[in-house]
């Protein structure tokens, strides 16, 4: 019953990836390539081996879930956690109060996310660049190792990775035309990657105090003209009513905390005690001072990112990780290679701004290369929509179609 519970569910996002395949027949091979794949990882984890990441913290918000579940849907809907560190698990526990448990269900779930990161990823290449960047995108984050894995898992990663790009798509969107609809689509995404990773509100708040300054500066301009913008009227009160509310210690932000409970010394200890396990970074990299973070957390986003490099493999799930920080090595320097493009476009310039600061807080925050590898995962998609153009082409061959063969082709 369960395993009929699942391959409904994996047969459910199946149809809804082809329907996407037929509207749009331009990403159709990628989005089945991706579905194909992933299904295949899902079963073979399912039945034959155990996944890398899907035990510890995949079993026990999995099995929170259920918990939460037995006690009914209503029970459920009512209990609503809000941002808290269970969200996914509540998440999960609506379809399984409703049907029952099934651990192929909840994974199918990570699936749609997964292909609908994929899809958005493909949309948002083509409206950054062009067609034929945005298959080479599509291509990337249908085949990328880490993305197909925690598109299989019952973690939230996906789904924060998810929202964070519909986040930056409405950014994107927002610089190009200031409208309240992108506004609105933007804090939605932050917002939403929130209740998966609450850490990530800090570029909603962000984002908020952008648009603040920015309907700050329309409504002095039409008051000169004497024109008064009512939607920016409405921004700056509502904006003036969060600030209110955040500095009078009324919204708490996860990870973080209160606005009079932010102190150096005391996150600086927080984040000592997270440089623990077999795949913890060197003992010096450890904050033990304010000043420390200076010259320190850089050290820690090339640890962030790259990490585990060759001389810390002790094991085989360490080396799939070494090989996963040699794709970012190899982002990172097409990055530095397209910097005066990015530099140049203000919507790319601000796309850079917001993940640079992203990363540089996970950095800060994560404290060895396991957990490492799961976060920055969330990240790739921007990563490679800032170097589109740089990436190798992907097209199948043709006349070697029957053996799938794919064929890597330069750039001309």
């Amino acid at each position: 019953m369960n395993d009929l519970l699942g391959f409904t569910s994996i047969g459910l996002v199946s149809l809804i990836t082809i329907f996407i395949g037929l509207r749009w027949p331009a990403i159709s091979k990628i989005l089945y390539t991706a579905l194909i794949v992933r299904v295949f990882v899902i079963l073979i984890g399912h039945y034959l081996i155990t996944l890398p990441d899907s035990d510890q913290d995949a079993l026990g918000l999995e099995d929170k879930a259920w918990t939460i579940a037995q006690d009914g849907f209503l029970n459920v809907i009512y209990n609503f956690p809000g941002l808290d560190s269970f969200f996914y698990s509540w998440f999960i526990a609506i379809p399984y109060s409703l049907f029952g448990r099934s651990i192929l269900m909840s994974q199918s779930l990570s699936l749609s996310f997964g292909i609908g990161i994929v899809f958005l990823g493909w949309l948002f290449a083509k409206k950054l660049w062009d067609r034929h960047t945005a298959n080479k995108v599509g291509w990337v984050l249908a085949l990328f190792p880490s993305l197909i894995l925690y598109s299989v898992l019952p973690l939230r990663d996906i789904y924060s990775g998810f929202f964070i790009l519909v986040a930056m798509f409405g950014l994107f969107n927002w610089t190009k035309t200031r409208s309240y609809f992108s506004s609105i689509l933007t804090i939605f995404g932050f917002v939403g990657a929130a209740f998966f990773h609450g850490a990530l509100i800090v570029g909603g708040i962000f984002f908020i105090i952008i648009l603040f300054i920015s309907s700050l500066k329309k409504t002095f301009s039409s008051l000169i003209n004497s024109h008064l913008s009512i939607g920016s009227f409405f921004i700056i009160f509502f904006g003036f009513v969060f600030l209110q509310m955040f500095v009078s210690d009324q919204i708490y932000i996860p990870k973080i905390g209160y606005f009079n409970e932010i102190n150096l010394g005391l996150l600086t200890s927080e984040l000592n005690t997270r440089v623990v396990g077999t795949g913890s970074y060197s003992e010096w990299t450890r904050i033990q001072s304010p000043e420390e973070y200076i010259y320190k957390v850089p050290l820690r986003l090339l640890f962030f990112l790259f990490s585990p490099l060759p001389w810390e493999v002790k094991k085989l799930g360490h080396l799939i990780g070494m090989i996963d920080g040699f794709f970012y090595i190899f982002l990172v320097y097409l990055i530095f290679c397209n910097r005066k493009v990015i530099w140049n476009d203000p919507s790319l310039k601000i796309l850079s701004i917001f993940l640079l600061g992203y990363l540089l807080m996970f950095a800060i925050g994560v404290g060895n290369f396991g957990a490492g590898i799961r976060h920055r995962s969330k990240f790739i998609i921007e990563m490679l929509l800032l170097v589109g153009p740089l990436l190798p082409s992907f097209t199948i061959s043709r006349s070697l179609f029957p053996s799938l063969r794919l064929l890597i082709k330069k750039n001309k």
